[in-house]
Order: structure tokens, then sequence, then C-alpha cells
């Protein structure tokens, strides 16, 4: 095993499923951790960040990465920039011409709604971890009761099937991936996600109260904020609200 996988993992397809992380989890505790994609065309029991319902009707893609690492387990936490990069070129390779941007930690928006989320999970394995990367891109619907207004990437005009979305994304997954286990690339991997943030030189406001302008990234893909004492305060979890909305890729 190394950092950058060898070669485009394989896809389980399956037409409905529970989860895809939880089949993906399946496979580890199984013994199975080679790299694979589970993918799917509906979920029945999908799962979003903080324990949230995914809805996943039939038609937009859910997919999951089983990705082993032998790196240490700190810097796994800046697979969810490697992964919102990856879902971003794969949704700019399917055709749609609006801004795309990343919202941290882990949204894709086209035109400021949100089209894609993505969900990590990892689990110990001896003398290795296993990443499981869940992303959840809208093709056809999405849902209109969010905290955050959601699109799909037909409202932009984009037909795709299910499947070739998923081609765009493994492709894309794959390069980010590199960029990331190579070399400099932690530090390549934090421009481009600057680049395409949402709201940063914004003020913003974190789970607890603090308010203070986005001005970067922690080394483990963490928010920073300047607060207006002028101090730096790091915001590893937990929901964020945009005062300001600066940014526009």
């Amino acid at each position: 095993m190394s950092g950058s996988p060898g070669g485009l993992p394989d896809v389980i397809w399956h037409d409905s499923v529970g989860s895809t992380n939880d089949e993906a989890q399946a496979r580890v505790a199984g013994e199975d951790a080679h790299p694979v994609w589970i993918a799917a065309a509906e979920q029945t029991s999908g799962k979003g960040r903080l324990g949230r319902l995914w809805v996943s009707r039939p038609g937009n893609l859910y997919a999951s990465l089983v990705w082993p690492s032998d790196v240490e387990a700190g810097r796994l936490a800046s697979l969810s920039l490697v992964a919102g990069l990856a879902v971003r070129d794969a949704v700019i390779q399917a055709g749609v011409a609006e801004p795309v941007q990343l919202k941290w930690p882990n949204d894709v928006l086209v035109g400021g709604k949100k089209v894609s989320g993505i969900l990590i999970e990892t689990m110990a394995r001896q003398g290795f971890h296993v990443a499981i990367i869940g992303c959840g891109i809208n093709l056809v619907h999405h849902p209109g009761d969010t905290r955050w207004p959601a699109t799909d990437l037909s409202a932009s005009g984009i037909a795709i099937e299910p499947r070739a979305m998923l081609e765009h994304l493994r492709g894309a997954m794959h390069a980010r991936f590199r960029q990331w286990a190579e070399g400099a690339g932690l530090s390549s991997i934090h421009d481009d996600w600057m680049a395409a943030a949402l709201g940063r030189g914004g003020r913003i406001s974190v789970e607890g109260g603090k308010q203070g302008v986005f001005t970067g990234l922690s080394d483990d893909g963490a928010l920073e904020l300047t607060l207006d004492d002028g101090s730096l305060w790091t915001h590893h979890a937990g929901d964020v609200e945009w005062l300001e909305q600066r940014g526009s890729s």
C-alpha cells in the first residue's frame, strides 16, 4: 500500500443499497480492504455529516471509495480537501458552466447552491488505516428543505447518467490523490481548495459563537479564522454560518 493508488480501483455497482459507506465498512470489517468503489443509483439509508439523513432518491450518484493507506492517521484529515476538489473537478468535466465552489468542510456548490456532499470515515487496521470517502452528487433532483439551498446538474442543463458521472469522479479522484501524495502535494491542494473556496476573506460564525474572517486552512484541513482581536482560531468540526459569501471562483 502507499499514499497514492496505483490505478483506478474497480467498481461494485448497486441499483439500490442502504448506504454505500455502510457497504464499504462491511467489506473492510470482513478483512477486504482493497481499493474499490461502491456505487449506487439509490440509497435507502443514506448518511450525511453529523449523523444527518442524506436524501438518496434514484437517479443521482452515490459512491464510496475504499482507500487503504499507510500514511499517518493525522494526515488523513486532509482527505476532505482532496475529495472536495475531485468532486468539483468531476462536476466541471460534466459540463457545468456556472461557478463551482467549495464550502467548508465538504460541500460542492454550483451557482452558490449545494450539488454534492462528502462524508469521510476511517477504520483502523493493523499497521494501516482505511479511509472511506462517500460522495453524493445530485444529478436529476435535490431536496428542497435543506439548511443550505440545493440544486442538481439537470438544473444547469446537464444530462448525465450516474455511471457516466462516476467515471468522471474516478478519474478526478485518482488525479487529486496523486497530487496529494506526491512531494509538496498538500500545499498545492490547499492552494487549489482556497482558490475555489466560498467565503474566503469574509466573516463567518462558527459553532460556539466565535466570529472572524476566514483566512485559510490548517495543515489538517481545519478552518482558520482571524478574530477581531487579531488572534487566530482554528475550527475543526461543527456547523458554520457564512455571514458574508465572498470569493466566487
